[in-house]
């Protein structure tokens, strides 16, 4: 029936408007008009209660618009906002992406159109026809992690700088969540990753290579040189913070890691067996504590700790949760840090000056951290586009022979240290 109402809708509507309005004199036309207009009306209402909408009618240059109560509001496209400001769709690409080439004047009269009619540029869309869609994908182990939080920020200062969006994905730590990321990033056409993952599985890696997407690691580090990567020294940095406790008359120094297999675990037991080596002192595997990255993981480490084949006179961990669950469980069971035993943490967050007595760390740029990493990506996105187009590439911006760049740290010693 209703397909009946609207088929009859538009025949009138031709019928009416073209033939008999035509030949009409002017006074004739007005009382006609509006018998068009009721007409319309009154078919329009049939609709509304044949198909039992909402119907909106909206009388405009002698157009009506009906719109049914489960249809979309019409999406404002780039050809709407060119009409509407009278200029070419590529002028108002140009105004949309910044181009200096659109007279003053000629930007101002778009832009406000793209205000009136409330207009969003799609970025894929954009991208499609750029091969550039300014977006960079994030992926995150743990959106509630400080660490991650301070790298993020940074990575968004020269996002923002450089007119990058930025998109956040927390992977939960979990590698199968981790590929559907991936995937999605690249439906989406970002045009580069930063990974602050704990480490990339070998079909994660093998994938980002096979599609091509610029990714850099904040925090991490890449195996082989596969990818640029941003962080500290670990193995250095744990090498002279254990040296200084074994100068300083420590003998029994406990490490506290998350997991062996780990690139960044690794090298920090390797910088610290290595301070023991310097110092002629046997390696003992009781002293060397896994499994432990929260708070809440940590809530038995203590006792571990107190398990080993000798009193422990100093405690370094890999991360800030873990340092305050050992400092808490110390206190509860009577100890006093520093007096019985030194505690120190590798990663450096917020939270550290939070507890009392304060932990003593080794200072990380956790902001530059993720500021360099942001840089480190556009220059390898510049450099790509640069290549594609066949222009000279400026081999002194990115060093392909040191993909791992490291940035200063310092031992800070607060209240848990000598």
């Amino acid at each position: 029936m209703s397909k009946l109402i609207l088929l009859f809708y538009f025949r009138i509507n031709k019928i009416l408007d073209i033939n008999f309005l035509y030949k009409m004199n002017n006074e004739n036309k007005k009382k006609m008009k509006n018998l068009i207009f009721i007409t319309r009306l009154l078919i329009v209402n049939l609709l509304k209660y044949e198909c039992n909408e909402k119907v909106l009618i909206i009388e405009k240059k002698q157009k009506v618009i009906i719109r049914g109560k489960g249809e979309k509001k019409m999406t404002i496209t780039i050809y709407d906002v060119a009409k509407e400001a009278k200029v070419s769709m590529a002028t108002v690409s140009r105004v949309v992406n910044n181009n200096p080439n659109v007279k003053e004047d000629t930007r101002l009269r778009v832009q406000e159109v793209i205000k009136k009619l409330k207009y969003t540029p799609n970025a894929v869309a954009r991208g499609l026809a750029s091969k550039k869609t300014t977006t960079i994908g994030i992926v995150l182990p743990d959106i509630a992690d400080l660490s991650s939080a301070e790298i993020v920020s940074g990575i968004e200062s020269v996002a923002n700088m450089y007119k990058y969006n930025i998109i956040l994905a927390n992977s939960c730590d979990d590698k199968e969540i981790e590929k559907n990321i991936f995937a999605s990033f690249v439906s989406k056409q970002v045009d580069g990753i930063i990974y602050l993952g704990r480490s990339l599985s070998d079909s994660s890696k093998k994938y980002l290579q096979d599609i091509q997407i610029p990714v850099v690691l904040a925090g991490n580090l890449g195996e082989d040189s596969e990818f640029y990567s941003v962080n500290i020294d670990y193995e250095k940095a744990a090498y002279e913070v254990t040296k200084e406790f074994l100068e300083k008359g420590a003998k029994n120094i406990s490490l506290v890691i998350d997991k062996y297999e780990s690139q960044k675990t690794q090298r920090i037991i390797k910088g610290y067996k290595e301070a023991l080596a310097t110092k002629k002192i046997e390696f003992n595997p009781s002293f060397i504590v896994d499994g432990y990255q929260t708070y809440k993981e940590s809530n038995r480490i203590f006792k571990t700790l107190s398990n080993a084949d000798a009193e422990i006179d100093v405690v370094i961990t890999m991360y800030d949760e873990v340092a305050l669950a050992v400092l808490h469980q110390a206190l509860d069971t009577g100890l006093k840090v520093p007096h019985d035993f030194q505690l120190i943490s590798l990663e450096n967050t917020k939270l550290l000056d939070m507890t009392r007595p304060k932990i003593s760390s080794i200072f990380q740029p956790i902001f530059d951290i993720g500021a360099v990493s942001m840089r480190v990506l556009t220059k390898i996105i510049d450099i790509e586009k640069a290549k594609r187009k066949g222009e000279e590439v400026n081999e002194d911006e990115l060093d392909e022979n040191k993909k791992e760049m490291y940035l200063p740290y310092r031992i800070i010693h607060r209240q848990t240290t000598k």
